[in-house]
């Protein structure tokens, strides 16, 4: 249920999720990840044609081919690679074909059709053909070459990759050699390989992204303000922070939070920052309290006997393809959060940020609370990753 609930939380995206499985019925064959002391069939729906990508609203590329981020030094490459080998890969996301969550997805398949000059295609399916927690199994057993994932799916496999959505460095960030944050990117990468998967990157930030907020049905002001309040949220990991600020957690589902609001069973809702429009909720909001937790990580997955079997050309246009990906979701993430924020203020809901004080002490009751119970039911691996996604200049605890 507590991974059921952050689901709820981060996929409010998807509209409709069918419970259906991925080809084969017998479970994922799980190793244990790798000693943490080393830092380190199915009906799928047709895409569009990545031959001839359409023009996607996840990327907006720059003039030149090759970028270097400010804060890493790590490239971001938009060559297109001469002669490449056709082929033709299958892909399997956790949310259906609906902007703009699948705006990753088709900015990840797009720049791979792109790079190889056409030569290869990725052919999408939705959670119509694999029920979105099975997805990481479907990639292992090579039901599909690739999978995108809510990234707390991975955690049967490899404990904890739901914490890469509190990280407080972008994914170029992690995948820098050499940085404390590359030991969480390390991490996943050998606990994944250890599983027959190859982790190919992530689709998280530390600044914006679709986060989780809290919205009001009345309202307020300070932090004072939240105490006594019942809060509906799915529980899960949440509910000891919900509780940590004075108010009182009710788990509901999400599909009730409108009925809920309605007749004043609770005060107020726990969703990612779409989710309140995905919901038709703003007509029920006075406030949407703008101080975001966790963001929606998700993680991009390869079979790992697909990946050897690629070409040295096939596998640069793959990690050239995510790289670039991870990079332009950063400003396409913020942009879509911040249409949100506009259309909400136009509706006449008020957009509260606390004091620079209130701001501190609500983030830090937020990142204590989580890495709490994570290096509590994992204390080595937490510990790790603890150390290396937390960000000791990071702006909002400062």
């Amino acid at each position: 249920m507590k991974k059921l609930a952050v689901l709820g939380i981060c996929v409010v995206l998807a509209l409709t999720v069918l419970a259906v499985g991925c080809g084969e019925d017998e479970e994922p064959v799980t190793t244990a990840a790798p000693e943490t002391t080393a830092a380190p069939e199915t009906t799928t729906t047709a895409a569009p044609d990545t031959t001839a990508p359409p023009e996607t609203t996840a990327s907006t590329a720059p003039p030149e081919t090759t970028a270097t981020t400010a804060a890493t030094g790590v490239e971001v490459v938009r060559d297109v690679i001469a002669d490449v080998e056709p082929i033709e890969l299958s892909f399997v996301s956790f949310l259906p074909d609906v902007p703009p969550g699948s705006d990753w997805n088709w900015d990840f398949m797009n720049k791979v059709s792109e790079y190889s000059g056409g030569a290869m295609t990725v052919k999408f399916s939705g959670p119509e053909a694999c029920s979105p927690m099975d997805v990481p199994a479907a990639v292992q057993r090579g039901t599909f070459d690739l999978g995108s994932i809510l990234s707390m799916f991975g955690d049967t496999m490899v404990p904890l990759c739901a914490a890469v959505g509190r990280a407080e460095y972008n994914p170029i960030e992690l995948r820098t050699p050499g940085t404390p944050a590359n030991a969480a990117y390390k991490y996943y990468e050998d606990g994944y390989a250890a599983n027959g998967i190859k982790y190919l990157g992530a689709s998280v930030s530390s600044e914006a992204q679709v986060q989780t907020v809290f919205y009001f049905g009345k309202d307020i002001n300070t932090l004072a303000d939240l105490k006594g309040l019942k809060m509906a949220a799915v529980g899960g990991s949440n509910q000891a922070f919900i509780e940590e600020l004075g108010m009182a957690c009710i788990p509901i589902d999400f599909t009730d939070y409108f009925t809920s609001m309605e007749r004043g069973v609770v005060d107020g809702f726990n969703v990612g920052i779409p989710g309140i429009e995905d919901y038709g909720l703003t007509p029920l909001t006075k406030v949407m309290l703008d101080e975001p937790v966790s963001s929606c990580g998700g993680m991009m997955l390869m079979n790992m006997d697909k990946w050897n079997g690629l070409t040295d050309k096939q596998k640069q246009v793959i990690t050239q393809a995510m790289i670039a990906t991870e990079y332009d979701n950063l400003k396409h993430f913020n942009d879509t959060v911040d249409a949100v924020k506009g259309r909400l203020e136009a509706a006449g809901v008020k957009i509260l940020h606390l004091s620079p004080e209130e701001a501190k002490t609500f983030y830090l009751a937020y990142r204590d609370t989580m890495w709490a119970q994570d290096i509590k039911d994992f204390p080595e691996e937490g510990k790790l990753l603890y150390d290396a996604l937390v960000n000791p200049d990071f702006h909002r605890a400062k």
